[in-house]
């Protein structure tokens, strides 16, 4: 019989979250097997982090069965990923830099995509296997079993309004504490400021160099992202700003991994492909330069301490944890949040090509 939890409290939000972000993996995993639409998978894989992330997030709150824990739903997505990757890469090529390359690229680019279809076919063999075999159904079992009688630790018996900041804080700590926030800047009177212009020849370098650390900045910036959208009922309107923000960030250094991943890939299809196809290397070389100004933009607003301590303060007060005090009544200090102007996220002037989401599919 499932053990109840009270409404508002933390076990209640976890069954929640569990239990929408499941329907949303197994809804796509039939239209996947159809291979119809590369939306399919995308959706699929969104459905598996969001899984993934409530799985993080209130995982001192409930007890899984062990198919059905984190560290399984994770190995599922990443074997996804290997495919999702293969799309997104087709529909760079194909709808953003194929219509600009001369004939004399275009018998070139035919060859890469001949290399790709090879690859995709081999990915999604892989894919479909996984669908089918036994690590996914037991995992999707463990978890439909769990709804029907979940079992929790004694955390999710709190409010989630109450527990929530001592959940998040860690997390967002993690975030500021990265190395990938140093990467291309100068330290100056113990102000740290991004290095804005650097000649293109050390960019290219710069994030040759460092693109692991910037793609597990990237990592960890969605890591947050998902945490906060999946908790953000809890404060109103207060976090909308900073998610939109580390939405773009995550975009922006998710184009700077693309267009490295993208250029390998070529190299593996045509060898001398940099001599053969100058016009694609080109536009590769100009779109990631545009994405690391776009990128220097985002990274100095949140080194600003003053933007890093705002979001602090307000994963504090979450809107449901504050009570309105009548005329007579005193406000109690831990409901009232200090009075702090939210500074507002200013989009970038930067021109940017469409996001690797925007390539093939709505936003996820």
């Amino acid at each position: 019989m499932a053990t109840a939890v009270p409404q508002g409290t933390l076990g209640d939000l976890a069954q929640g979250a569990i239990a929408k972000y499941l329907k949303q993996t197994k809804a796509y995993a039939k239209p996947v097997l159809a291979d119809t639409d590369p939306e399919n998978l995308h959706q699929m894989r969104v459905g598996l982090r969001r899984l993934r992330t409530a799985l993080q997030v209130f995982g001192q709150a409930i007890d899984l069965p062990k198919p059905g824990r984190e560290p399984k739903v994770a190995a599922v997505g990443r074997q996804l990923g290997q495919l999702r990757d293969l799309d997104v890469i087709y529909a760079t090529l194909r709808h953003r830099y194929a219509p600009d390359l001369p004939d004399s690229e275009q018998f070139w680019l035919a060859a890469v995509l001949d290399h790709w279809y090879k690859q995709r076919q081999r990915a999604l063999k892989q894919t479909k296997k996984l669908i089918k075999g036994k690590r996914y159904r037991k995992m999707t079992r463990s978890l439909n079993r769990w709804l029907r009688d979940p079992q929790y630790q004694p955390l999710a018996q709190q409010l989630a309004a109450d527990t929530m900041p001592d959940l998040l804080l860690p997390l967002v700590c993690q975030l500021w504490l990265h190395p990938g926030w140093l990467v291309g800047t100068k330290i100056s009177r113990g102000t740290v400021q991004p290095k804005i212009h650097l000649p293109l020849t050390l960019t290219d370098q710069l994030i040759s160099s460092e693109g692991s650390t910037l793609h597990s900045l990237r990592k960890q910036i969605k890591r947050v992202r998902y945490q906060l959208r999946l908790v953000a009922d809890l404060y109103g309107d207060t976090l909308d700003a900073d998610i939109q923000r580390l939405s773009e960030m995550q975009d922006t250094l998710g184009d700077l991994q693309d267009s490295t991943v993208l250029e390998a890939f070529i190299l593996v299809a045509v060898p001398k492909a940099k001599a053969q196809m100058p016009t694609l290397f080109a536009l590769l070389a100009d779109s990631r330069h545009q994405a690391w100004q776009q990128w220097q933009t985002h990274q100095q607003y949140y080194l600003d301490p003053d933007h890093r301590q705002t979001l602090r303060l307000t994963l504090l007060y979450p809107a449901q944890a504050q009570t309105t005090p009548s005329p007579t009544e005193t406000p109690h200090p831990k409901t009232t949040p200090p009075k702090t102007s939210k500074p507002k996220a200013s989009k970038p002037k930067a021109t940017r090509r469409p996001s690797r989401r925007q390539t093939t599919e709505s936003a996820s």
